[in-house]
């Protein structure tokens, strides 16, 4: 019985650990990032400032000269999502994170493309 009770603790103690060593382990989106995102009118370049606010990420785009209205912002893994708001519509960005480099995808308004940034030293 002693035995079975030390097996559980130890496995608790090893799963408590297990979600600390993932968030360590993933590359950081923190920072100011210079993004271009291919659309149907042309490239379109972009500021992308995250923080870490209160223990969650909170981005803000600036875009055509405009901050947008940026939700629901999430990190899992390697991958950043977030939702933009840009003339009138919802707009879901999710991008992969490969350092200082940032890659993925847009789609909202019956339209999708590609997202490329670079984060600022």
């Amino acid at each position: 019985m002693k035995n079975l009770v030390r097996l559980t603790l130890v496995l608790a103690v090893l799963l408590a650990c297990v979600p600390l060593v993932s968030a360590a382990d993933a590359p950081t989106v923190v920072g100011t990032w210079d993004a271009v995102s291919s659309t149907p009118n042309g490239e379109m370049p972009a500021v992308i400032t995250i923080k870490q606010v209160d223990g969650a990420l909170k981005a803000e785009i600036e875009l055509e000269g405009e901050k947008r209205v940026v939700t629901d912002e999430k990190r899992e893994g390697d991958v950043f999502r977030m939702k933009v708001q840009y003339e009138g519509g919802v707009y879901d960005v999710e991008a992969k994170i490969t350092g200082d480099v940032l890659e993925g995808t847009w789609q909202g308004g019956g339209y999708s493309g590609t997202l490329k940034a670079k984060r600022r030293p």
